[in-house]
């Protein structure tokens, strides 16, 4: 049987979903191709849901030398629905980058309070409310405004257990 054609709009919400990076989240390498969960050759799945966007070497150790399992690449499927659905992309990049650091606290600048506010609200980060830069606004009627010119953060420990899931690659909908 020849292998069907995946459709273009497929192939664009797969790496769409992915950020157009490999998905496994210790891997993230910009250069992708199109990974069948299931393979084509037992279940002739072109679907979204069985697709998924792995960079070649990680492709290959999928599909070939068999180092990474079914399950745990059905897992970062899943996980990308659910980050995808529930993070910006600010939160994302910034899980990532926490989960190769292991850092427990970072600054973010003006505005930053907003881009983190889900992963604040989950219970991931808190605000430190450490003192720094104010920018002071006044008017001509007597109006006055403090904002904050940096925010510093602690990534709390369900924040450091979350993320560690998600590295690597454990159901993080719990």
């Amino acid at each position: 049987m020849q292998r069907d054609h995946i459709p273009a709009e497929v192939k664009r919400a797969v790496l769409v979903e992915a950020g157009h990076r490999c998905a496994i989240p210790t891997c993230r390498a910009t250069t992708t191709e199109i990974a069948h969960i299931d393979p084509w050759a037992k279940s002739n799945d072109n679907s979204f849901e069985n697709l998924i966007a792995l960079c070649p070497n990680c492709h290959t150790r999928f599909d070939q030398k068999k180092e990474i399992d079914q399950q745990s690449i059905r897992m970062y499927k899943q996980n990308l629905s659910i980050l995808n659905n529930r993070y910006g992309e600010f939160e994302r990049r910034l899980f990532e980058i926490l989960a190769k650091s292991g850092e427990r606290v970072f600054v973010v600048g003006v505005g930053g309070d907003i881009l983190v506010a889900n992963a604040v609200k989950d219970g991931f980060f808190e605000d430190k409310h450490v003192e720094g830069m104010w920018l002071e606004i006044v008017g001509d009627n007597g109006y006055q405004k403090k904002f904050p010119m940096s925010f510093t953060f602690w990534v709390t420990d369900a924040g450091v257990e979350f993320i560690r899931r998600y590295a690597s690659g454990v159901d993080i909908s719990s």
